[in-house]
This record gives C-alpha cells, sequence and structure tokens, in this order.
C-alpha cells in the first residue's frame, strides 16, 4: 500500500476488545497461521475440470441458473423514507405479496439516473458488461462455492471505480490472527502479491465442514454433496462412449465339445480357393476348417441391460434439486406448456432470486456505500417476465379494490400517477342501498299519477 493509499485510506471501525471476544475467535482459529495461505481442504479446479467441463448435465443446471440470473437488469435508486425501506427490506421474498412488494418499494426509494454509481452498474470494468460480470461471479459461486472480485477503489473519495472478478478456485485466504483472520488474498498461492481484504469482496456458500486452521472461511461447493453421483454419471458417459466406438456389445467366439468332425482336404482346399477368389486373401495353407458348432461368449452388458439411461436421469433429478430447480426444465419429454411455464416461474422464485438478495446485500455493502449511505441498488423485479403473469394478476385483483384510488392502482402495477387529483380520490357506485332497507323503486307514485 502506498503512502496516498494509508493517507486516505477509509478508517475501520475498532474491534472489541473483550475477553470474551478474544476467547470466541481464539478458539475458532487456533491453527491459523498468520501470512500463510488457509487450507482449503479439496481441490475446487477438480469441480471445473470433472464436472462443469466435462458433464453435461452439471453445466446445464448451472448455466441455467447463471443465465436466468444475468438477464435481470440492476437499477439504482436513492433511500427516502427509511421506516419503509426497513419494511421494504424485511420482505424476504418479494412475490408472495407483490403488491405489499411494490407498494413499499415505491414509498421508500426513488430511481436515479446518470450518477458514477449507474455507470459502474453497467459496465463495471473496461471488458465487461454487468451481464457478463454477474455471470461470472455466478458460475464461480456454484462450480467452486467461491466468488471473489477485487473493488478498484479511488484513494481520493473512496468510491469505488472499478470491480473485477477473480477465479474462484485459484484465490486463497491469506492467515492472519485469530482476531482479525483474513489478512488478504492471494490469487498465486507462491506469489508475495497480496490483495487487501477491504478491496476484495467474497461471495461464498456457507461452509460447515470447520476447523481450526480457518478453512471454514472458504464457502463450499454445492457440488461436493453430488461428488458420487456426479462420479457415476461421468462413468455412465465413459461407457456409452466406449459402446458406441466398439459398436455395441463385447463377446468372443469359441467352440463347443465336438470335435470329431473334419472337413476332408479336398473340402479344405475347395473352401482355401473360393476364401482367396471372394475377398482377395492369398492364404498361407496354415488355415484350417473345423465342421464343429461355433459359440458366441458375451463379456459385460450393454448400457441399456446396465439401466445407464435410467441412472443418468434420477442423477439429473438429483442435481436439479440440489439448486432448487424442476428437472422438466432439462427434460426432452413432452410437456404442456403451462407446465414448462410453471417451472420456470419457480426456477425465478425459489431458485434464482433468493440468491440474488445475497448479492444485492454485497453489491450496497461493499460498493454502494462507497457512494453514500443514501444510494441503494435493487434488480428490476417487475423486469422478469414470469412475473408477468403474477402482474396482471394483480390488476384484476386491484380493478374489484373500490376502497383503493386510481394513483395507488398505477403505483402498483408500476405506472406513472395522474396528474388529475381526481385520480387520488375514492369513489362509489351511484344507487348503493343500505342493507336491511327497503328499496323505493319509484312505483308507487306513478300509480298513484295514473
Amino acid at each position: 500500500m502506498t503512502l496516498f493509499e494509508r493517507l486516505f485510506k477509509k478508517e475501520q471501525k475498532p474491534l472489541p476488545n473483550n475477553q470474551d471476544y478474544a476467547r470466541l475467535f481464539n478458539m475458532l482459529y487456533r491453527l491459523l497461521q498468520r501470512q500463510a495461505p488457509v487450507p482449503i481442504g479439496s481441490r475446487l479446479t477438480e469441480y471445473i475440470t470433472l464436472a462443469y467441463a466435462f458433464n453435461p448435465t452439471v453445466y446445464s443446471v448451472i448455466s441455467l441458473r447463471a443465465t436466468a440470473a444475468k438477464q435481470i437488469p440492476w437499477l439504482v435508486y436513492k433511500i427516502t423514507n427509511k421506516q419503509k425501506f426497513r419494511e421494504y427490506s424485511a420482505i424476504t421474498t418479494k412475490t408472495d405479496n407483490l403488491y405489499r412488494t411494490l407498494k413499499l418499494k415505491e414509498q421508500a426509494l426513488v430511481e436515479v439516473e446518470g450518477t458514477p454509481l449507474n455507470s459502474l452498474m453497467e459496465r463495471p470494468n473496461n471488458y465487461q458488461t454487468i451481464q457478463d460480470f454477474v455471470e461470472e461471479l455466478w458460475t464461480f459461486r456454484d462450480v467452486v462455492g467461491n466468488a471473489y472480485w477485487n473493488n478498484i477503489i479511488n484513494p481520493v473519495t473512496g468510491k469505488v471505480v472499478q470491480m473485477h472478478p477473480l477465479p474462484g478456485d485459484k484465490v486463497h485466504i491469506i492467515g492472519g490472527t485469530p482476531m482479525e483472520p483474513v489478512a488478504g488474498y492471494r490469487i498465486n498461492i507462491l506469489g508475495s502479491e497480496t490483495l487487501e481484504p477491504e478491496k476484495v469482496v467474497h461471495w461464498k456458500y456457507p461452509n460447515l465442514l470447520w476447523k481450526e486452521d480457518g478453512r471454514t472461511l472458504y464457502g463450499m461447493p454445492p457440488l461436493r454433496a453430488a461428488a458420487a453421483i456426479i462420479s457415476q454419471d461421468n462413468m455412465a458417459i465413459q461407457g456409452q462412449s466406449t459402446a458406441f466406438l466398439n459398436e455395441g456389445l463385447k463377446g468372443f467366439i469359441t467352440g463347443t465339445e465336438q470335435t470329431d468332425i473334419e472337413y476332408t482336404p479336398e473340402q479344405a482346399e475347395a473352401l482355401l480357393e473360393k476364401l482367396e477368389n471372394s475377398t482377395g486373401y492369398k492364404h498361407n495353407k496354415k488355415m484350417a476348417f473345423h465342421r464343429s458348432p461355433l459359440n458366441f461368449v458375451k463379456v459385460g452388458e450393454s448400457p441399456v441391460d446396465l439401466g445407464v439411461m435410467e441412472a443418468r436421469k434420477i442423477n439429473r433429478e438429483i442435481l436439479c434439486n440440489i439448486f432448487r430447480i424442476h428437472p422438466s426444465l432439462l427434460s426432452t419429454d413432452a410437456s404442456t406448456l403451462d407446465n414448462f411455464k410453471e417451472a420456470r416461474k419457480a426456477l425465478i422464485t425459489t431458485s434464482v432470486l433468493p440468491d440474488l438478495d445475497s448479492l444485492k446485500a454485497h453489491f450496497n455493502y461493499r460498493v454502494a456505500s462507497t457512494f453514500g449511505p443514501e444510494y441503494y441498488i435493487d434488480y428490476d423485479l417487475m423486469a422478469i417476465s414470469e412475473i408477468q403473469d403474477d402482474l396482471h394478476t394483480l390488476a384484476q385483483t386491484l380493478k374489484t379494490m373500490d376502497w383503493v384510488t386510481t394513483n395507488e392502482k398505477r403505483e402498483a402495477t408500476q405506472y406513472d400517477k395522474y396528474a388529475d387529483p381526481a385520480a387520488d380520490k375514492l369513489f362509489q357506485a351511484m344507487g348503493l342501498q343500505e342493507l336491511g332497507s327497503d328499496f323505493d323503486t319509484g312505483f308507487e307514485d306513478i300509480d298513484k299519477n295514473l
């Protein structure tokens, strides 16, 4: 770190200085070695080479999630109502009550454009769009359990000016002290260049494989739970390929116990000449023919006999369950459009959005906060096509709610307000009668006049 960076380095919050805090962290990271790489516990690159880059099912499942995530746009807001913002942030599943979610968001946030933060969230660096950036992070996290990016920070303003993704399988955490276990990050384990922890964002899966040497600081790859399934699937793929290369089932030809039936010399010579004339093969007079019946002995079983196809189908379902997606999205079986739409919606609501909320928290804590406490980064919920059906249902519901104003209905469906003051008033249908009272039709007065 240069002298200029030290002068303008943001002040870190002091750690609690009490015995309970020190005792706890000494127990958690008792074997942590200062300035030494923290052991990962597994070779993360193998999850790329033997699973993601080799197994088509693994690649399909992970790319399906990553592609869905990168298509959701990010917007920049300013917080205008802190109380409503807390209520909006407390909603864990924003699609369960779409009307309340959109209403609170409208009351708590206002979208801003043209700020440096907008530019950063459009082009995080010189060679990637935000879609490329999110897809790379998402894929690394799903494959190896860890995703990292390095923030380039303006030393004068303290604002993030660029974000660069790091290879999730190559980054090593450098051990510090039990009180501050992460002293930095290093891409080359044998190198001496270390990235400061305040400039690196680590987005990971939870890791329950705890040990005092600090390896729990890394995320656990979801594919680790499916390692046996992936190995089995890889062997099934290789078995199918071998069967194709060998043109089917393997075996050998053998004779039987009947060895007393022989050709005469004249018959054997005639057969040799016939073989030479039909094939062009020049025999060497050492070839012999025998009348004994032959038998085919099968070696091994075919992929169908072994149930390889059925096993691969079950493996696909297990991998889909690990990443919370419906297997029908990867199935070639015929299914109705409604079933596919429901599976696609479930992919977004139960698989992608929860992880997108996790990424959003990192964006706000490590990026938006450097521009000021009033800035907030959020994904555009209404840009998700799978939510449009919910919006249509919401519109039909609002249509029957006469206790909601026209502008409130427009806000709930992401339309601008009407300037007319009448759009903020409630109206009742004429001719409504109180329950239990008589309804005057006017026919009695007409009868009297007649």
